[in-house]
């Protein structure tokens, strides 16, 4: 099964590369990274116990917590953290100074093996569904001890998953803890194959989020172009809902847009041409703010950077989390509750599912149709204060109840490493 996966990934590879070489140099991304995906490293070799996977940046800052409290527990752990993506790599590098952050190796029997001579872990633990055959294998067979923390399977994953149940069930079997997210996943994981003795419930670990209380470099200013009005937010937004979005805006409230990939920055500045709105991206160059006014008051802000959405929500009427008016199942709305900002979020939701269930459950949160209640209910937020007041702190009240899989996630770890 091995052998065909590798010859079959060696096939991908191939006729993958001319698109790898052309995003390469046009939009900058993969070229930088290559060799160290390959296994080819400049820092000499070094031993570690833990080497933590996430892939991209909604995973490294739910890994953020696990760390924090794997530190507390055992203060001697070194790391190795790393990541798929480029912005997934920008966050590590910021979030954990301590640990020597890379990039995953490409999952060719090669590239792993030089990861693991290189870095040297004892315990591997991998975020959601990180699942790669060579990267289990090869670990396991190194005596290196496997544990997936925050396991979820999507509404949309687990019908391919159990397809391949004979496929996905031997690799599964080789992780000795499995912590799922909820009872619901427990379940799907065993489905899939998993051993259910090392398949438990620990919780969500993206409910111990705690926000990142040091203010913007452009606090000051933002607060001067917001001057006093109702703030929406239009968090982590997808191809299909800018445009949707985009045309409901209104001077009535200053609105802070954040698209989730970055490869749509451009295209949802393209959107808002002809509208009174900044990017963050030429903020404080000559021909952007503050060093060039505009005539009459900015509407809005374009936030094309990373790392910085949390850190808006502070100042947040209303919030609308993306991903969810189209099928492409949602982003975690629990930032903005830990804010105690009142969220709102549409029907596409299955990547978060048992969440969006334990905030809509609480009252804690609202399901919007389509654009004009998304709208609707900001409108309602800046009208009703204290009915704004209400859903915040039932929304920062459910973040609060649900907090602790962090600490048992990182308790696993420690019992690993003992």
């Amino acid at each position: 099964m091995f052998l065909f996966y590798e010859v079959l990934l060696y096939l991908v590879f191939i006729i993958g590369l001319p698109f790898f070489l052309v995003a390469g140099l046009v939009r900058g991304k993969y070229l930088a990274n290559f060799s160290r995906r390959l296994g080819f490293y400049r820092t000499p070799p070094a031993n570690h116990d833990l080497w933590l996977h996430a892939v991209s940046v909604g995973e490294t800052l739910a890994a953020k917590p696990i760390v924090d409290a794997l530190l507390q527990q055992r203060p001697a752990t070194s790391i190795v953290f790393t990541t798929t993506t480029v912005t997934g790599q920008a966050q590590a590098l910021r979030l954990f100074p301590r640990a020597t952050v890379t990039y995953f190796p490409f999952d060719f029997s090669i590239s792993v093996k030089r990861f693991l001579d290189r870095h040297r872990p004892r315990v591997l633990a991998t975020m959601e569904t990180e699942i790669w055959p060579n990267v289990t294998r090869l670990s396991r067979a190194r005596g290196l001890r496997l544990i997936l923390m925050n396991g979820r399977l999507s509404d949309r994953s687990f019908p391919r998953y159990r397809v391949l149940r004979a496929i996905v069930g031997p690799i599964l079997r080789r992780y000795e803890r499995i912590l799922a997210r909820d009872d619901g996943d427990r379940k799907r994981f065993v489905a899939i194959g998993a051993s259910e003795g090392a398949v438990e419930v620990a919780g969500n670990v993206k409910f111990d989020f705690t926000a990142d209380e040091a203010p913007l470099p452009i606090a000051a200013q933002l607060e001067e172009m917001i001057a006093g009005r109702p703030v929406l937010i239009l968090a982590s937004t997808m191809a299909g809902e800018d445009e949707m979005l985009i045309p409901h805006l209104t001077s009535d409230f200053f609105t802070i847009i954040a698209p989730r990939k970055p490869e749509r920055f451009d295209a949802v500045a393209d959107l808002l041409r002809g509208r009174e709105f900044v990017r963050r991206s030429v903020w404080g160059q000559p021909s952007g703010w503050p060093n060039s006014r505009r005539a009459g008051p900015t509407h809005g802000l374009l936030l094309d950077s990373i790392g910085e959405l949390a850190r808006t929500y502070r100042y947040a009427t209303a919030t609308f989390i993306g991903g969810s008016l189209v099928d492409t199942g949602g982003h975690n709305p629990i930032e903005p509750a830990a804010a105690g900002v009142p969220v709102s979020f549409g029907p596409h939701m299955s990547n978060f599912r048992e969440i969006a269930s334990v905030f809509l459950t609480n009252d804690a949160a609202v399901e919007v149709k389509n654009a004009e209640e998304v709208f609707a209910f900001a409108r309602r937020m800046a009208a009703e204060p204290e009915t704004r007041r209400g859903y915040g702190d039932r929304a920062k009240r459910t973040v609060d109840q649900n907090r602790g899989a962090a600490s048992r996630t990182a308790q696993r770890i420690v019992e690993l490493l003992a």
